[in-house]
């Protein structure tokens, strides 16, 4: 469970955490009970709750009424994976208390594992770090309920991820494990820990993320910076484009490592890092729908779930990546595939009977996306994985879980989330925040769900308490597109339409993926010089034009500034162009290929990034909007707390084409010096307005002299 509700009993979350404590003297015992607490919407309805423990039998069990207006039942039954629904006034409904769903007889309902208790087990309760480089890890040991015993001290071990060791302090009164640590650089640092009972039964291990860094990193901080490995670098540097738009360039990880090291990636503010799929994938090359033959060059063809794709990058190559990622205090997101394999996946061979259904191909012939868009397949080469079935959600999810645990992953990119039934991201995230997640540290994973302009409401489903953490925000890049590529509708419709996203997913706890483009739609640039459509395999020529990049700085501008999770393709820094796919994964071209205007919108992307890497309001406030019509846009960002100079606000001020000066109303801003973080100039702001007059296609950053982050 993700929260903790007050009159939660030890049986409660006893099914979240495998365990519970039984009182002060003996040592704290695990309890594999289920408890379904339920409110109905009226005092009056009819409830019961009805499981796969006794085959869905009805009716169900009556859960107890309180006098809170909960009702609860306990279920003590066997180890396993159990379905279960709470009927109410005979709707079946799931768990609103539990993570994990399911599906039984096309309704989605709940899922709970019950864990053997018969052996003991451990939690991480919580980790605390500081800058300073020393950090506490706090866990607890669980005996084994068929015969309690206690923790045997000499049992316990530490170990850091490098293989040095820690020391604990172990209480087998309490269960209790301590680790103190200090001089830890930099970063992230995980520690595994090990322990056995008195009798030698061994609990299973536990991980423990400690990041030595300024503040502890919410979703909300990330600057993701996308990668595709085989576009972006060769083990040399720079690529020759493939012989063909759809072969293999020959990218690799360690080009990625190298540009970490020389500071290419983080001077643009980056601090997370999307790697395309590393699984590998097949030889050779296959007819797409056009007819055309296409590699594996992107990674979404997986033929092994727990492999490394050797033309990407070795083991060891991406154990290096990891380790220069994480002492730079950049996070790694893992793209994950839950959705389909190649059809020389070790899965079909090993159960042939999962692929027995067949279905028709996405898009071709009458299997249109919007009907078939759960079952149909991207190629008739790439068949879909039934989530319905419990041993395929049982092994797909262990095996995504694998690019956590192996590679001490940060998070998980979740590709094609609309075509699985929400049961499974779910899954997923429940088994990724079970083993990763704990106060101190929490994987973020966010889903790719492909809308179309406006499509807000289909991102919310598959968002919330228990769903992922955020999705790319594919209405507000269309929105950059029609109004700063295209200049069909004013700059207003920018502002409306975060505004839209933010109503549509109130309450959830997500946060969004902001972008101006990704690797399935045409370059931004390419889009602002009209030279986006036609054949995909005809590579759009690279702009000229001053206009586009002054358009590609703006769209930048804004996916930089807006609360939100920055995303920034490869390549988008530099104003690469590109038709749709495969033009727009060409290759990243090396700095002598880049022209003025290029190195212009490199050097903006890296100060505004920089900006809101140190801006706290630029990351954590709200925005508040000053001024917008058809020719600009100006906001604040500000902290609702702030409580020093750290948390000054900063000033956006964005305009189209505007027709004169701007007269912004500067209530509730700070008085005196100001100083725009690209430019350097600096202005006087006094009174009730202040005037700007911003160039065309333009975005300019103020910040208060006084903060700390302004530019000296």
């Amino acid at each position: 469970m993700k929260r903790a509700l007050p009159w939660l009993s030890c049986l409660a979350i006893a099914v979240a955490q495998g365990a519970c404590a039984a009182d002060e003297e003996a040592p704290p015992v695990r309890d594999c009970s289920v408890r379904v607490w339920h409110r109905p919407a009226s005092a009056q309805a009819s409830v019961e709750i009805v499981g796969e423990w006794d085959g869905f039998r009805r009716p169900g069990t009556t859960p107890t009424p309180r006098t809170d207006g909960w009702r609860a039942a306990l279920f003590d039954v066997p180890p396993g994976e159990y379905r279960y629904a709470v009927i109410e006034d005979g709707v079946w409904l799931a768990d609103r208390e539990r993570a994990t769903t399911a599906t039984y007889e096309g309704r989605e309902v709940s899922w709970v594992e019950v864990p053997d208790c018969g052996g003991p087990s451990m939690t991480v309760d919580a980790v605390d770090s500081a800058v300073d480089g020393t950090a506490t890890v706090r866990a607890t040991f669980f005996a084994g309920r068929a015969d309690p015993s206690a923790v045997d001290p000499a049992s316990v071990q530490a170990t850091w991820r490098d293989g040095a060791p820690a020391v604990a302090q172990v209480d087998p009164r309490t269960g209790q494990i301590r680790v103190e640590a200090g001089g830890l650089r930099r970063g992230k640092h995980t520690l595994t820990l090990r322990a056995k009972d008195v009798r030698g039964r061994e609990a299973e291990p536990v991980f423990a993320t400690v990041w030595i860094e300024a503040e502890r990193f919410e979703p909300r901080d990330a600057i993701i910076y996308q990668v595709v490995v085989d576009r972006y670098r060769g083990a040399d540097g720079p690529l020759a484009p493939p012989r063909t738009p759809s072969a293999r360039a020959g990218g690799r990880l360690v080009g990625v490592t190298r540009a970490l090291e020389s500071g290419e990636i983080t001077a643009l503010g980056a601090n997370t890092i999307w790697l395309s799929p590393l699984y590998k994938n097949p030889e050779g090359e296959f007819a797409g729908k056009d007819g055309r033959l296409y590699s594996s060059y992107h990674g979404y063809w997986p033929v092994d779930p727990q492999a490394i794709d050797e033309r990407f990058a070795t083991p060891d190559e991406l154990d290096a990546f990891v380790r220069v990622a994480h002492d730079r205090g950049v996070r790694v997101l893992f793209d994950v595939v839950p959705n389909h394999v190649h059809d020389q996946h070790t899965y079909l061979r090993e159960h042939p009977e999962w692929f027995e259904r067949r279905s028709c191909v996405c898009g071709v012939g009458s299997c249109d996306w919007a009907t078939y868009i759960k079952d149909c397949w991207f190629a008739p080469y790439l068949p879909d994985l039934d989530w319905q079935d419990p041993a395929i959600a049982r092994r797909v999810t262990q095996d995504l879980r694998w690019w956590m645990d192996r590679w001490d992953g940060d998070g998980l990119r979740i590709d094609a989330v609309p075509m699985v039934p929400r049961s499974a991201t779910r899954r997923i995230l429940a088994d990724v925040r079970a083993r990763h997640a704990h106060p101190g540290s929490s994987p973020f994973v966010i889903g790719e769900n492909f809308t179309g302009p406006g499509g807000y409401s289909l991102l919310r489903y598959d968002l919330g308490p228990h769903g992922l953490d955020g999705s790319f925000h594919f209405p507000l890049m269309w929105t950059l597109r029609e109004v700063v590529a295209a200049e069909q509708k004013g700059l207003a419709e920018v502002e409306q339409s975060f505004r839209a996203g933010e109503a549509e997913w109130k309450d959830s706890g997500a946060t969004m993926g902001l972008m101006i483009g990704n690797h399935d739609v045409a370059r931004f640039s390419s889009t602002s010089a009209g030279q986006d459509g036609g054949d995909a395999w005809e590579p759009a020529p690279q702009p000229v034009s001053e206009l586009v990049y002054a358009k590609q700085r703006l769209a930048l501008g804004y996916v930089l500034t807006m609360p939100g999770a920055s995303v920034v393709y490869y390549g988008d820094e530099v104003g690469l162009a590109g038709r749709g796919d495969p033009d727009c994964r060409r290759v990243m071209p090396g700095d002598a290929e880049l022209s003025a205007a290029q190195l212009a919108t490199r050097e903006f992307t890296r100060k505004v990034g920089t900006a809101r890497a140190c801006v706290h309001a630029l990351r954590r406030g709200g925005l508040r909007t000053l001024a917008a019509g058809p020719e600009h846009l100006v906001y604040a960002r500000e902290m609702t707390d702030a409580k020093d100079a750290a948390d000054a606000p900063a000033l956006v001020v964005t305009a189209r084409r505007p027709r004169g000066p701007i007269d912004v109303p500067l209530a509730g801003l700070p008085q005196g010096e100001w100083v725009e973080v690209i430019s350097g100039r600096r202005v006087t702001l006094s009174g009730e307005t202040a005037r700007f007059e911003p160039g065309a296609f333009s975005a300019e950053v103020w910040l208060p002299v006084a903060s700390p982050c302004a530019p000296r």
